[in-house]
């Protein structure tokens, strides 16, 4: 379904008078690897607006997979200025992804220009609570994994992983796991003087656990 998701955003997404498409795609390392560079348009301008790395799989070994990188915080089109995080842009285009996604499939999505995400891992909220994961945990995705490792400027890019479960043991299972971690999270939390990013982040923990009471 990756296939169908890459081919959709090489003809264009109509998104709110905008149109979010893949300006360049190139061959990626394998054959069924690709490199898109999207750029997002209104009437005759245009902007960058990030990459997007796209692996359909090779049955039976290999999953798919789907990577988002390199995003431009701020795009400025038709005298109008998006923030690109909590913007339809980002909602249209991770909700494509990660519809695609079957089962046991993943997305990458880097949070390096994500103020509100960063802050709130280094913070110690759980994934799905934070704003990047809570947005991917709402679109079905029930495994999540921080791949930040402080290695000297070496570490490469930040991103969160979030996996699709593999079937309904699976789904329940993390659900478990999720859970049992914003427990922990919500009843040791501050409750004043804190940062409002954290304030935030408690409170989509407790919209969380509620639902899956």
């Amino acid at each position: 379904m990756l296939g169908r998701a890459k081919r959709e955003v090489v003809k264009g997404l109509a998104v709110e008078g905008f149109t979010i498409y893949a300006k360049g795609v190139q061959k990626g390392r394998f054959e069924e690897e690709a490199d898109l560079d999207i750029y997002v348009k209104k009437g005759k301008e245009e902007e960058h607006l990030l990459f997007v790395k796209v692996f359909e799989g090779r049955k039976p070994v290999y999953r798919a997979w789907v990577e988002v990188f390199g995003i431009t915080e701020y795009v400025k089109l038709g005298g109008q200025v998006i923030h690109y995080f909590d913007s339809a842009l980002e909602d249209r285009l991770l909700r494509l992804f990660s519809d695609a996604l079957g089962p046991g499939e993943k997305i990458y999505v880097e949070y390096y220009n994500d103020e509100e995400t960063r802050k709130q891992l280094e913070l110690g909220v759980p994934l799905p609570a934070t704003r990047l994961g809570y947005k991917l945990f709402s679109l079905g995705l029930t495994w999540f994994k921080d791949w930040y490792f402080p290695e000297g400027f070496m570490e490469g890019g930040q991103k969160l992983q979030a996996e699709k479960p593999l079937d309904d043991r699976a789904r329940r299972r993390q659900l478990s796991t999720i859970r049992e971690r914003l427990e922990v999270f919500v009843g040791g939390a501050e409750t004043s003087g804190v940062q409002k990013s954290y304030t935030v982040a408690l409170k989509r923990a407790e919209s969380i656990l509620q639902d899956l009471r």
